[in-house]
């Protein structure tokens, strides 16, 4: 139930502070280097010591999922925040609400976040918010763990053991992105590199999603190629996972590979290396059909 609180002659609706801590994702690959730093992460944040990480990898590799598995398996109260929706400063904080007729200032689920011991905070695309907004923050993200307020009247203070990630888009790809400030970057001295999993691995979650063992070395199988072709195109995990879902529910290879890989691409030149791609793993050669029309 929101409490509401006065301060200075100003109203303030206050939530509770309490977030829940994610379940685990069933089939979620780590490769064993990245579970020891995640483990350094947990060891260092548990001793009450600073810790920040930048996520980085290609897109549909996990970067988003591993910060939730992180507070998943320590048992740890999770917030994520979407830094692309974020156009001003003052969202970091709260905003005003109207309420039966009077105006309340709602303080902001990061500021409670932040303030929750042993929180994972998760500043997802991060170089999607404007620089301007991130440096409202930068107070809580380095040696200082603080900064004051002028919308909530005191000084905000990360509790202990809170961890901070950061997830980042990187490539030609990805539009409404902004290069990451070197001071936003200086204040993530940690860096967890992800990729995509390895055949085997990839190929067991999709039998996990219900894809027989032959389907899913077709489609990891596919997603190599490409991701190894000359002009490499990103095949993501959650895409063959689409595919995955489609063959299911009773969709062919090719079918499923156009829905979720093949047509989602604006680029001619992708789209045709991703259908010759297709052919190695087919069990028939495509052949045009004549239009019925």
């Amino acid at each position: 139930m929101m409490e509401n609180r006065e301060y200075q002659g100003m109203h303030v609706s206050v939530e509770p502070a309490t977030l829940p801590v994610p379940p685990e994702e069933e089939g979620f690959w780590i490769s064993p280097r990245n579970g020891e730093r995640l483990e350094r992460i947990a060891s260092r944040s548990g001793r009450g010591e600073q810790v920040n990480v930048l996520i980085r990898g290609p897109k549909g590799c996990g970067k988003t999922t591993l910060a939730r598995t992180f507070a998943a398996r320590w048992q740890r109260p999770f917030y994520e925040v979407h830094c692309g929706a974020f156009i001003d400063a003052e969202q970091w904080f709260g905003k005003d609400r109207l309420n039966q007729g009077e105006t309340w200032y709602r303080k902001a689920r990061f500021i409670h976040a932040v303030e929750t011991p042993c929180c994972v905070v998760l500043l997802d695309e991060i170089n999607r918010a404007h620089p301007e907004v991130l440096n409202a923050i930068l107070g809580l993200l380095d040696w200082r763990r603080s900064l004051w307020s002028d919308d909530l009247t005191y000084e905000v203070r990360v509790a202990q053991g809170v961890v901070f990630f950061a997830t980042l888009n990187e490539g030609e790809e990805f539009y409404g992105v902004n290069p990451l400030d070197a001071a936003v970057r200086d204040r993530f001295p940690r860096t967890v590199r992800l990729d995509y999993p390895p055949r085997r691995a990839e190929a067991a979650i999709l039998r996990r999603h219900g894809l027989d063992p032959r389907m899913a070395d077709k489609l990891t199988m596919f997603a190599h190629t490409l991701r190894k072709a000359a002009r490499p195109v990103p095949v993501s995990t959650r895409q063959l996972m689409v595919a995955a879902e489609e063959i299911c529910e009773g969709a062919s290879l090719r079918e499923a590979v156009e829905t979720a890989v093949v047509f989602g691409t604006d680029d001619v030149a992708l789209e045709k290396t991703a259908l010759q791609a297709l052919q190695w793993v087919e069990d028939e050669p495509y052949v045009v059909e004549e239009d019925e029309s």
